[in-house]
């Protein structure tokens, strides 16, 4: 008796452990990069190159390196009786980082190529709070349609999902704006030649 006690437990402690990873696992997320060539053998030269070269945000200027991301949603719903639940749920996140090369990089003099190091590894830092924004997001706006209560009409069942939805979306997105203001997007995190 007590080892089929003990089987039914461990059943009972996996089937738990399965639901709670799918409600704390990362949504859908796409990572992808895209480059500009820069050249030159001076710090204010690829810095000239960049600030002409970059790739343009919202505020209308040019960054020696962009991260763009969103989400994107989808949903089911079908009547059951007098109410319209959720059947299917599907969360996608994509990031994107447009970043410089140096075409001269193995040429350049030894302190400008760590100096480009050091501004990689801050590109790097900077693109990493962004796609954490990104995948928190996704992973709030998953949970949250998983939490929508069913409603008397699908149509009510979808505003108040896609209300739901977009206020999460804009609230990260809030966030990656006022870290790229803060931060003179990474400039004064160390993304940057001088």
């Amino acid at each position: 008796m007590r080892a089929g006690l003990n089987i039914v437990g461990l059943h009972i402690v996996c089937a738990l452990a399965i639901v709670a990873g799918a409600a704390w696992a990362d949504p859908a997320t796409r990572i992808g990069a895209s480059y500009y060539y820069i050249d030159g053998a001076s710090a204010l030269i690829l810095t000239a190159q960049m600030d002409s070269n970059g790739p343009t945000s919202d505020d209308g200027r040019h960054h020696p390196a962009l991260t763009k991301w969103d989400v994107q949603w989808r949903f089911r719903h079908n009547m059951y009786g007098d109410v319209c639940k959720m059947e299917k749920i599907g969360v996608m996140v994509g990031v994107t980082t447009i970043r410089p090369r140096w075409r001269g990089e193995k040429q350049g003099a030894e302190a400008l190529r760590e100096r480009w190091k050091s501004m990689i590894e801050a590109i790097d830092r900077n693109e990493a709070y962004h796609k954490q924004e990104a995948i928190e997001a996704g992973r709030k706006i998953e949970n949250a349609l998983n939490d929508i209560e069913p409603t008397e009409t699908c149509e009510a069942l979808t505003e108040a999902a896609n209300e739901a939805a977009e206020g999460i979306l804009a609230e990260h997105k809030k966030a990656s704006r006022e870290h790229n203001e803060t931060t003179d997007y990474g400039r004064k995190n160390g993304v940057s030649l001088i």
